[in-house]
């Protein structure tokens, strides 16, 4: 594989989301995120570590449009503990071959709500959420030719 030229580096400005089917198209921004949990172990004189869990934690960033996710919002008020799902897509034109990659992140728990507008400003908002590392699936990836 030789130099990789710029057009073939993804942008973000591609990327689309869909929760529970739903498409969000003023998705700004979305991040996902695995942490191992460890403990130590010590063998001799060596500390190493062993991997005791998986935490799945991520944000979703919106430019405020429509009103998102109050459905969730009322269930959790009454105690309910409802989860969705997430789809990413990312189809840049210029990607090797016109692949896309895509995501599916399950057992979406939104952990936050709330508002903030401020005067002379675009409305931002971010929702928070947990999932289980084991229902994050690559659905479609973007491989050299």
């Amino acid at each position: 594989m030789g130099e990789i030229k710029g057009n073939r580096h993804l942008s973000g400005t591609w990327a689309e989301l869909w929760f529970n089917g739903i498409k969000i198209g003023e998705m700004n921004k979305i991040t996902t995120k695995i942490t191992a949990n460890r403990e130590d172990v010590q063998t001799g004189l060596s500390v190493d570590s062993k991997i005791t869990g998986l935490k799945g934690e991520g944000t979703i960033s919106l430019i405020k449009t429509y009103t998102r996710f109050e459905d969730v919002r009322k269930e959790i008020v009454k105690g309910k503990d409802p989860r969705g799902t997430i789809i990413a897509k990312l189809k840049d034109p210029d990607a090797e071959g016109g692949q896309t990659e895509r995501w599916q992140v399950g057992n979406v728990a939104l952990s936050e709500f709330g508002f903030e507008w401020e005067k002379g400003s675009v409305v931002k908002q971010e929702y928070p959420f947990t999932f289980t590392p084991t229902d994050m699936i690559s659905l479609d990836e973007i491989k050299p030719s």
